[in-house]
């Protein structure tokens, strides 16, 4: 039994990369992902880009340098992406104002530019008040300004917006046709049908557009589903991995985004770049910087100091307890009384290197030391870099569970040094996969695929399969949480296995390592699904495969018998809402959704599966 994904839309080499321009409102980021997921490519946004380089968002840039330094800040964004090997093979969004200088439109000739044409009234209403939006500030003695007043009068609209619209409009619509191969109107449809008149347009047949373009309508209308509720109403998602960026010789950087943004980057022989990212951080190092790390990475913690000493920073080396023994409030109270006599300041910063026990202590006394300064986290386990060490969820153990003490503090950076996978025994290389597998279900098919296709390269810590591996799970996560950090809904997501997984651990003493206990949850969480006829028997099977593929534990013979102490345990998982169980279900590969439990006897069946029934290859699975 197989599984099969929607093949995505092929393009011409030379039709990439698909350029949008348009008014600010006109629906270039929309349109840019749509497309993006269509061609399964990268997408890219001039805008975001400038932010990550700035460190600062776009009105904070306008209102502290002015409009033209910000141009010239696009203006390098935008050569830069255009440069990049992976955005000129994708769809990338520019900013309203990019065309407003000749350069930029030079950069523009021999691209497929698209020029989304969207009225002033339509793109006026889809950016409200224009919070957020620098250019749309009006003037307010224009004439515009002024007709536009008695014509919002009538209907309710904003002014000034408007007015300023019209004045965008004018100033720039000869501008977006001077650059564009393709113009596009856009009043009246909805993003798939302007999707589709894009692609039709390149040449993709109509029927094979809309096939494609459909699901997507569908997700999106999914994704508006009510709240969970009684009666076991559900909300559906989408996860759109995060953009995965070369920046060196094979170097990849996902950018987090949210309130306070940070880089992953992800190569070999990276440790050298801590300094820089400790000195790039808040402070940078001033107040002091406390290096927590466990017994085993003593010789890289000292690399470090020496590193960060010879950059004239004052250091502590902290060593802690290996795994879960780190994780107690003993152990944080040694830290807050090193940091006190270290005089660790404000200015100071905090440095974890390890696993994702390491990164979570480390992560939770940054965040609690003087009520928070930064921290720069390099994990060292395959689990701690594509989970632990990204997100910023942090915090300690207590008798009554896991990580149910902690706080979110999103890191300065996260530094994923390939090359400390070389020392990091195998079984621990393989519990790791549990997590990028699980990525792989709830939104990156094509994690499954490489794990079915390269199983041994899988394992193979300095194989270009792994390393792409690690990339796509950080570029999940990095969507997740610079969407939701604080797990307000979206972010539920990603403890996709984890109820069930969090309950073995428990019920078993934390003998059985996380990402091995996430492998089982994850086939927990299906059969759920498959009884509780969500899930296809293709997709389940598809759960099983990829697990096996790369030796993870399918089945936990343990749990025989010991169904009231497992349900016990997942009774004081975070998603209890109101003496309620909920689960993280699939309604098919990257259809996550967010339901309350199914009936016990559901469950019942489930953990039956898992832990000895009939293996789903074995018999009827319909």
């Amino acid at each position: 039994m197989t599984w099969k994904r929607v093949p995505t839309i092929a393009l011409r080499d030379d039709q990439l990369p698909l350029v949008l321009v348009g008014l600010p409102g006109a629906g270039k980021t929309t349109q840019a992902r749509l497309l993006a997921q269509a061609l399964g490519v990268q997408v890219t946004d001039t805008d975001a880009e400038i932010r990550r380089r700035a460190r600062m968002t776009i009105p904070e840039i306008f209102a502290s340098e002015g409009e033209e330094c910000f141009r010239d800040r696009e203006h390098r964004a935008m050569r830069a992406v255009l440069d990049s090997p992976a955005a000129a093979q994708g769809v990338i969004a520019l900013g309203g104002g990019a065309v407003l200088r000749p350069e930029n439109r030079d950069l523009l000739r021999g691209h497929t530019v698209i020029y989304l044409s969207a009225s002033p009234s339509t793109a006026a209403k889809h950016v409200g008040d224009g919070t957020g939006r620098p250019v749309m500030a009006p003037d307010a003695d224009s004439d515009q300004t002024r007709a536009a007043q008695q014509h919002c009068e009538e209907h309710g609209e904003h002014a000034g917006v408007l007015a300023r619209m019209e004045a965008l409009h004018a100033q720039r619509s000869p501008l977006y046709s001077e650059v564009a191969t393709l113009t596009v109107p856009t009043d009246g449809l909805s993003p798939q049908q302007i999707a589709a008149l894009i692609l039709v347009a390149l040449g993709v047949q109509t029927a094979q557009a809309v096939s494609v373009l459909a699901p997507m309508a569908e997700a999106q209308a999914d994704s508006a589903t009510a709240p969970d509720g009684p009666g076991g109403a559900s909300r559906r998602v989408r996860v759109r991995p995060a953009a995965i960026t070369e920046v060196g010789s094979g170097v990849r950087r996902v950018s987090v985004a949210g309130e306070s943004p940070y880089d992953v980057l992800i190569g070999h022989g990276l440790l050298a770049e801590l300094p820089r990212r400790v000195q790039d951080a808040p402070g940078a190092g001033a107040g002091g910087v406390a290096v927590i790390h466990s017994k085993a990475l003593a010789d890289r913690a000292a690399a470090a100091e020496a590193a960060l000493t010879s950059e004239g920073l004052r250091v502590l080396r902290l060593e802690v307890p290996d795994g879960e023994e780190a994780k107690k409030a003993r152990v944080l109270e040694y830290l807050w009384e090193r940091f006190g006599s270290f005089r660790l300041g404000r200015d100071g910063l905090v440095v974890g290197l390890g696993g994702g026990a390491t990164t979570d202590l480390a992560g939770f006394a940054a965040a609690t030391w003087l009520r928070g300064v930064p921290v720069v986290q390099v994990p060292t386990t395959l689990l701690a870099m594509v989970d632990a060490a990204v997100g910023g969820k942090t915090g300690i153990d207590t008798p009554a569970g896991k990580n149910l003490v902690g706080a979110f503090h999103p890191p300065a950076a996260v530094i994923a040094d390939l090359e400390t996978l070389s020392t990091l025994p195998a079984a621990e290389l393989r519990a790791g996969l549990g997590e990028v597998v699980k990525c792989g279900l709830i939104a990156d098919s094509v994690i499954l695929d490489r794990v079915l296709a390269d199983p041994t390269d899988c394992l193979t810590w300095d194989s270009p399969v792994l390393a792409d591996l690690v990339a796509r799970s950080v570029a999940v996560k990095a969507a997740v949480v610079g969407e939701d950090l604080t797990e307000a809904g979206l972010r539920e997501v990603l403890n996709y296995g984890h109820t069930y997984a969090h309950a073995i651990e428990k019920v078993t003493g934390y003998s059985w390592r996380h990402g091995e206990a996430v492998a089982v949850g994850c086939l927990f969480a299906a059969e759920v699904a498959h009884r509780n006829g969500n899930l296809s028997s293709d997709a389940l099977a598809l759960h099983w495969q990829s697990l096996e593929a790369v030796g993870l534990p399918t089945r936990f013979p343990e749990g025989e018998g010991r169904w009231e102490g497992l349900k016990e345990a997942m009774m004081s998982d975070k998603k209890v809402r109101s003496g309620r169980l909920r689960l993280v279900l699939l309604d098919d590969i990257a259809r996550p959704v967010r339901v309350q439990a199914p009936a016990e006897g559901v469950l019942l069946a489930a953990h039956e599966a898992v832990t000895g029934g009939p293996h789903p290859t074995e018999g009827d699975l319909g």
